[in-house]
């Protein structure tokens, strides 16, 4: 069994909560809507971006 590439990604705590009912409104609150390196790295993250669909139109190529 494996998983898609969509369901692989982290989501903030924010977008988690989100998927519950009466919730939905905390996607508006996440603000990990972009990849931030460590200093002075390219490829190490310090935090990745959100993997939540609502931020699809944030991600690069979309």
């Amino acid at each position: 069994m494996s998983a898609s590439a969509a369901e692989a990604e982290e989501l903030s705590a924010e977008c988690t909560v989100a998927q519950h009912p009466h919730y939905e409104g905390l996607h508006g609150e996440c603000r990990q809507t972009k990849d931030i390196p460590l200093p002075g790295t390219t490829r190490i993250l310090l935090q990745s971006r959100c993997g939540c669909p609502c931020h699809t139109s944030d991600k690069p190529g979309a």
